[in-house]
């Protein structure tokens, strides 16, 4: 089975998964500073609050395809799907994350 980047099938390793999160991570980070710093430099009028909002809907988009990696990992490491509802825990995510970043696969 071929593994696709917005789907939650299959498994990957920690290697992927890591590079996966950061690149989630850095890509709704720079858009956010871009949208920023493109609306509140226009002269058309006043579209400020069109910075934030273009970074949060990005960064929500990026949030969805982040929790598909981590079932994909969970897989991996031979956890249940539900561990991903831990990510709405404060404090526990991290640790649920690191877990996942650092768990060896399951042969």
């Amino acid at each position: 089975m071929k593994d696709t980047f917005i789907s939650s099938e299959g498994c990957i390793g920690r290697f992927v998964y890591i590079v996966r999160l950061v690149l989630l991570v850095a890509l709704p980070t720079i858009i956010t500073i871009q949208a920023i710093s493109y609306f509140d430099h226009w002269h058309h009028g006043n579209y400020s609050p069109l910075g934030p909002f273009i970074g949060i809907i990005v960064w929500l988009i990026c949030l969805f395809l982040g929790l598909m990696q981590m079932l994909k990992r969970l897989r991996d490491i031979g956890k249940p799907a539900y561990w991903t509802l831990l990510m709405l825990i404060p404090g526990i995510n991290f640790l649920v994350l690191l877990y996942t970043a650092l768990a060896p696969s399951k042969s």
